[in-house]
C-alpha cells in the first residue's frame, strides 16, 4: 500500500463564482438605478420645455431685419467691407428666413432664380438683384464706396425689406382668401348634395 498517494482536493484559483455573481448582481443594480434617474430627468426636462417653449413666441423675419438694420445704421462705418458683408448678409437672411430657403449660402444669382419662384413682384426681384449686384463689388472686390453711398445703400435696404414684406403679405392675405373660397365653396357643395335626394 505504499505505493497509493493520497490525492488532495482541487485548490480554488482565481476569483469565487459566488463573489463574481454579486458583483455582477450589484453592478445591474446600479446600472438600472442610473438608467432609470436618466429616464426620469430627461422625461421632466421635456416636459418643462413644452412648457416654456409655449410661452415664447418667435419674432416674424421682418422685425428681426429691421431691428438689425437699425443696429447697423447706429455702428460708425470705419471699414466698408465688413459693412457691406453684414448689410449683404440682412438682406440674404430676410429673404431666407421669409421666402424658407437658405439664402446665406447662395451666390447672388443663384438667390435672384430661387426668389423668382416665390412669385414675388418682378420689380422686387429686379431692385433685389441690382442691389446685391452693387454691394458686391464692395464686397469681394477692391472698390470702396464714399460715405454717401453707404447711407443710400441703407435707405435702399430698407425700402427693400419693406417693400419685400409688403408684397409677402398681400401673397399670405390672397392664399388666405382663397382657402376660405375654397372651404366655404366645399360647405356650400356638401350642403346641395345633403338637400337634394
Amino acid at each position: 500500500m505504499q505505493d497509493i498517494n493520497i490525492i488532495k482536493p482541487p485548490v480554488m484559483v482565481g476569483l469565487d463564482p459566488g463573489l463574481i455573481k454579486m458583483i455582477m448582481l450589484i453592478a445591474g443594480g446600479v446600472f438600472f438605478l442610473i438608467l432609470v434617474a436618466f429616464l426620469i430627468k430627461k422625461f421632466w426636462k421635456s416636459k418643462s420645455n413644452d412648457q416654456g417653449s409655449q410661452s415664447i413666441t418667435p419674432i416674424p423675419h421682418y422685425k428681426l431685419a429691421l431691428g438689425e438694420l437699425d443696429r447697423l445704421c447706429q455702428k460708425p462705418v470705419i471699414d466698408p467691407k465688413p459693412f457691406y458683408f453684414d448689410l449683404g448678409g440682412l438682406i440674404k437672411r430676410y429673404v431666407g428666413g421669409s421666402c424658407s430657403m437658405n439664402a446665406l449660402e447662395m451666390t447672388t444669382q443663384e438667390l435672384v432664380k430661387q426668389i423668382r419662384f416665390t412669385g414675388m413682384d418682378r420689380a422686387l426681384i429686379l431692385e433685389v438683384s441690382q442691389f446685391l449686384n452693387i454691394s458686391d463689388p464692395f464686397r469681394y472686390g477692391p472698390m470702396v464706396p464714399d460715405s454717401s453711398q453707404v447711407k443710400k445703400d441703407l435707405a435702399s435696404a430698407r425700402q427693400l425689406i419693406t417693400g419685400m414684406e409688403q408684397d409677402l403679405e398681400s401673397q399670405r392675405v390672397l392664399a388666405q382668401q382663397s382657402i376660405s373660397q375654397q372651404s366655404s365653396s366645399k360647405k356650400s357643395l356638401a350642403l346641395q348634395q345633403k338637400e337634394t335626394p
